[in-house]
């Protein structure tokens, strides 16, 4: 659940409430005025510093997460090819634990358009195949590297990340403006249920 945003039910489906907006005014306003968590666009990435757990608070929902139950989270590291490496996870239905691993390819200097793949290349040669897309774009982040929004150059796809598996008030407020200012609207995303709430 994505705390302290209300979330309401729509069309039998949980959604963000944008009255949470509403409540949350005060709050962006400090964010932005004192912590410099603002919903600028991002200039630049430090991938080894964003590497690392990503908790995902809420998302708009894709075909390839519908197995997902909760706890979905991806693990990101650094390699020595100048990628990252990809473990994403999360519980099922059944309470299983489902994971894929990939690569995500930078594909400029900036560190904030990737493309990420889950195709390995042909035995014997390491790596992934990628293609010339972005489908990874960092959108929004915080100046601690504390939260994330992701999206890709179509805008069809949101995803809130948090190095905890819950946001505070300031940074709430913080990633509500920078979905906006990605040009995402917040009504399409859906909470995702985390059951640790201190993250581990």
């Amino acid at each position: 659940m994505l705390s302290p945003l209300r979330v309401i039910a729509r069309n039998g489906v949980a959604v963000l409430g944008a009255s949470a907006l509403i409540a949350l005014v005060p709050c962006a306003t400090t964010a932005s005025a004192v912590s410099g968590r603002s919903g600028a666009p991002v200039g630049s990435v430090d991938l080894k510093r964003y590497a690392g757990t990503w908790y995902q608070v809420a998302a708009v929902p894709q075909l390839f997460e519908i197995q997902c139950a909760g706890n979905t989270k991806a693990v990101y590291r650094a390699t020595e090819r100048g990628t990252v490496s990809v473990v994403n996870s999360c519980t099922t239905w059944l309470g299983t634990v489902s994971s894929i691993r990939g690569e995500a390819k930078p594909l400029d200097a900036s560190g904030t358009r990737l493309n990420v793949s889950f195709l390995p290349r042909l035995t014997g040669k390491e790596g992934y195949l990628h293609g010339s897309a972005a489908n990874y774009v960092v959108a929004g982040l915080g100046t601690e590297y504390d939260w994330a929004v992701v999206t890709n150059e179509s805008r069809d796809a949101g995803f809130i990340l948090s190095r905890t598996p819950r946001l505070d008030s300031a940074q709430s407020a913080a990633v509500l403006a920078a979905v906006s200012d990605a040009g995402l609207d917040i009504h399409d995303f859906r909470a995702t249920r985390q059951d640790d709430r201190n993250g581990s």
